[in-house]
């Protein structure tokens, strides 16, 4: 098996999914409180507002990697 190398932990995509994942269990742990607001879960809530924060990633994500594929060319 392969050892993963410092430049491995700097890859856009292990970066990812290392974001996710902690936004994700924040979500999970969040989950079974019953606090409120206007009648909907702050679970809820959170999982509503994570969807600009998923879009803003995936714009980085993209805009990185074109960076990356670009250093690499020239």
């Amino acid at each position: 098996m392969k050892e993963i190398t410092r430049a491995k932990w700097k890859d856009p995509g292990i970066i990812m999914v290392i974001t996710l994942l902690l936004i994700s269990s924040v979500v999970w742990i969040w989950w079974p409180t019953e606090i409120y607001w206007m009648g909907i879960s702050l679970a809820g809530w959170l999982m509503f507002f994570c969807f600009f924060i998923w879009l803003l990633l995936t714009f980085i994500y993209v805009i990185w990697i074109e960076k990356i594929e670009k250093s690499e060319e020239g």
